[in-house]
């Protein structure tokens, strides 16, 4: 489901994206899967065991076979198991005793999902190169976690400097280096180059402070806007174009 326009921002990706799901057959069990991300290889070829990581939430679409969740962009590869049963390929006793979808899916059915106006929520392993394993729809009102190792804590999103093209996605939500964020009201602008090009550059730190209409106006049209963005918790702080 497509995310409406917050003054709150999680982390986000360019073209690069993170998934998580548990394929759950039985009760909350999840896979662990290999896949490229946005390059030509095609994962590990060492043998070693790929390490994986669940991660739970609402299901957005980003692009055809690219999806987010709670900010964290991921793919999906011709390996990745999807299983239904409640919104999605919903049947009747599709979902097992913790509320996770048992029924065999397919991404077609998962891309269209996200897109509609229903919440999707999903569990899915992701690889530490963003690529999903798995991805297993789960009834967010019914859904608990089985008894077992305990879940790990919920991110509050990614905190760092980012640097590179902006891809845009929504009103206030772009990607840099293949993670998602969001922009807030406090969120600083400075641009000059393609955003606010006829904008008065500060006589002292020659920045020019650009209005976020006009910023997203311009990553939305497509040019190759490049900046560092400030991130803390998934949302921006600062953007400055270069």
């Amino acid at each position: 489901m497509k995310r409406s326009f917050r003054t709150t921002v999680l982390a986000l990706a360019t073209s690069g994206l993170v998934v998580v799901g548990s394929s759950a057959c039985s009760s909350g069990e999840v896979i662990d899967t290999v896949s490229s991300v946005g390059s030509s290889q095609a994962g590990d070829d060492s043998g070693a065991a790929v390490v994986t990581e669940p991660r739970n939430g609402e299901l957005e679409y980003l692009a055809p076979g690219k999806f987010i969740i709670d900010g964290e962009a991921f793919f999906v590869t011709e390996e990745t198991r999807y299983l239904g049963g409640h919104h999605v390929c919903p049947a009747e006793n599709g979902l097992d005793e913790n509320a996770f979808g048992i029924v065999e899916c397919d991404l077609e059915s998962f891309e269209a999902a996200a897109q509609g106006e229903t919440r999707i929520f999903v569990q899915a392993m992701v690889d530490e190169n963003g690529n999903a394993e798995s991805i297993t729809e789960y009834d967010n009102d019914s859904h608990h976690e089985p008894e077992g190792p305990e879940a790990p804590e919920e991110s509050g999103g990614f905190t760092g400097t980012l640097a590179g093209g902006l891809d845009y996605v929504a009103p206030g939500e772009y990607i840099v280096e293949d993670t998602a964020f969001f922009v807030s009201e406090d969120t600083v602008i400075h641009a000059g180059i393609y955003a606010c090009a006829d904008g008065v550059q500060d006589p002292d730190t020659g920045l020019v402070t650009c209005d976020f209409d006009e910023f997203d106006a311009t990553v939305a049209s497509g040019n190759p806007v490049l900046a560092e963005v400030e991130i803390v918790d998934g949302i921006a702080t600062s953007i400055t174009e270069y």
